[in-house]
């Protein structure tokens, strides 16, 4: 019998984008909570990317749309507020 879901907390959700950000090609110290997305420099295919791995493992979609002015941070709080609902 599987164990109920672990909570999703908001380090862990930050680690895993820190993780999947370098494996796209970003540097490690251009990641921070205050980091803009658009400041990052990837492709819109790696949001792409980015967004689906979110989808995946969390289950919280966001628009691509709505990255342009958001911060690491920003998109953390979001994905465990979402996923926590």
């Amino acid at each position: 019998m599987s164990s109920p879901s672990t909570e999703i907390t908001a380090p862990a959700v930050e680690e895993r984008l820190r993780a999947e950000l370098i494996d796209l090609g970003v540097e490690d110290d251009a990641i921070s909570a205050d980091a803009k997305f658009d400041a990052l420099d990837i492709d819109s295919l790696d949001v792409a990317d980015l967004m689906a791995m979110v989808v995946k493992e969390y289950g919280v979609e966001i628009p691509r749309s709505e990255l342009a002015d958001v911060t690491i941070g920003q998109l953390v709080e979001r994905i465990v507020a979402g996923a926590s609902s």
